[in-house]
C-alpha cells in the first residue's frame, strides 16, 4: 500500500530557524513523500532560489490572512517560525485554516509552533537571577507564568484553540538562545551572538548588560532542527495521513496545554559570552583590548536590537527533559565554542561586500 503525500506548510524559510528547518526537511529520509509549501516575503530572487529546491512558494507576509489560512487548511502539518513567538495575526490565520481542515476532514491537523524562553525569563538586567528551573515535563509550572510575559499571549491563543478543537494537535517549541551557523540559504546567524559582536566592532569595545551575572540556556541550531524533526516524525506517526489506525502517542508526546518542548543543551552567563567575544576579537587584532565593560543603560537598545535587547540581560533556565524522553540527543558544540566561527563569518561577510553587515557594523572592515 503506497503512502499518502504529506503536505507541510512552513513559514520563515528565509530566516535563521526556518531556513535551517527547511534544509532538515529536504534531507529527511521521507522527503520524496513531502510536499513543502513556504510563505516568502516578495523578493523575486529569494522566491526563485527557494522554488529551485522543489518547494512550492507563496508570496505574502504574516498579515496575509487569506493566503496563510488557505495554505494551512490544505496542510497536514504547519511549522511556524516567522516572527511566530509574538505575531498574533499569523497565528490566528494558521489556527483558522487548521480548524477549517479538521472540520472538513474530521481528522487531526498538526501545528508545530515556535515560541521562546523569554516566556519564562526574569528581567534582572544582567544581575544574578533566581535558581528557578522550568522543565517541559512540568507543563503546569510553565502555565503558571504571568500572562504578561513575552510570547505568552500567542502561546495562550494556541493552547485555547487546541482546547476548543481536540483535533488540533498543537505543540509549542521553546528554544533558548540559539547559536551556530544555520544551514538555510539566507539568514544564517544567531542574533544573540551577532548583535554582541557587531556592537563590539562598531563601538570598538566589548560590552555586556549590567554585571553579566544572569544566565541563559542555549541550543545549537543543528540540535534545534533535530528537535523539530523528531517532533514531526512522532506527531505524523500518530496523527498524520499514514498513521496506523491503532497508533497511540508515547506518554511523553503531549499536545495542547501540555505540549511544551524546551530545546536547551546548557547554560551560560552574559559575562562568559562577552569575555569570549573579547578574547577572540583581541586575538585576531580587531580590538586593542579584550576587556569587557557594561553598556550604559541608555545605549543598550540602540547598540543591540531595540527594546527586546534587554532579553540578553535576563535570567532564563529551562530543561529539555520531555524531548530527551522522545529520543532527542543534542551533541553539537556549546555556545562559547561557537563564538569564533560566528566572528569569522561576520568578518568574512563584511570583507566580501555584504552591505547589510557593513551597515550594522557601522564601519568598513578591510
Amino acid at each position: 500500500m503506497s503512502s499518502k503525500q504529506i503536505n507541510i506548510f512552513l513559514t520563515g524559510v528565509t530566516g535563521y530557524i526556518g531556513g535551517s528547518i527547511l534544509t532538515g526537511l529536504l534531507h529527511h529520509p521521507n522527503v520524496s513523500n513531502f510536499k513543502i509549501t513556504a510563505l516568502i516575503r516578495g523578493d523575486e530572487s529569494r522566491v526563485k532560489k527557494i522554488a529551485s529546491l522543489g518547494v512550492t512558494t507563496l508570496i505574502g507576509t504574516n498579515d496575509s490572512h487569506d493566503i496563510i489560512e488557505k495554505a494551512a487548511s490544505e496542510s497536514h502539518v504547519v511549522i511556524h517560525t516567522s516572527n511566530s513567538a509574538d505575531d498574533i495575526p499569523s497565528t490566528r490565520s494558521i489556527i483558522s485554516g487548521l480548524n477549517k481542515r479538521t472540520e472538513t476532514t474530521g481528522k487531526p491537523a498538526i501545528y508545530i509552533h515556535t515560541s521562546g524562553t523569554a516566556v519564562i525569563s526574569e528581567d534582572v538586567r544582567g544581575k544574578k537571577g533566581s535558581n528557578t528551573v522550568y522543565s517541559d515535563l512540568d507543563p503546569d509550572k510553565i502555565n503558571s507564568v504571568s500572562d504578561e510575559q513575552a510570547h505568552r499571549n500567542v502561546d495562550l491563543l494556541i493552547i485555547n484553540a487546541a482546547q476548543a478543537n481536540p483535533l488540533l494537535k498543537s505543540v509549542i517549541v521553546i528554544p533558548p538562545a540559539i547559536h551556530g551557523i544555520g544551514t538555510g540559504l539566507f539568514h544564517r546567524y544567531s542574533e544573540t551572538l551577532a548583535a554582541l559582536i557587531r556592537a563590539a566592532l562598531k563601538r570598538d569595545k566589548v560590552e555586556m548588560i549590567g554585571s553579566g551575572e544572569s544566565k541563559w540556556s542555549y541550543s545549537h541550531i543543528d540540535d534545534l532542527v533535530d528537535a523539530y524533526i523528531i517532533l514531526l516524525d512522532q506527531l505524523l506517526a500518530v496523527y498524520g495521513p499514514n498513521a496506523k489506525p491503532d497508533a497511540k502517542p508515547s506518554s511523553y508526546l503531549t499536545t495542547g496545554r501540555e505540549g511544551y518542548y524546551f530545546t536547551e543543551n546548557g547554560q551560560v552567563s552574559g559575562r562568559e559570552v562577552s569575555e569570549k567575544i573579547g578574547e577572540i576579537l583581541y586575538k585576531k587584532g580587531v580590538l586593542k583590548s579584550p576587556e569587557v565593560t557594561s553598556f550604559p543603560d541608555d545605549e543598550i537598545e540602540s547598540a543591540l536590537f531595540g527594546p527586546f535587547s534587554w532579553v540578553l540581560g535576563c535570567q532564563s533556565n529551562s530543561k529539555a527533559e520531555r524531548l530527551a524522553k522522545l529520543g532527542w540527543k543534542p551533541h553539537r558544540p556549546n555556545m562559547l565554542d561557537c563564538v569564533e566561527e560566528q566572528v569569522d563569518a561576520l568578518l568574512n561577510d563584511a570583507k566580501n561586500g555584504d552591505s547589510w553587515n557593513r551597515r550594522l557594523f557601522g564601519q568598513d572592515i578591510s
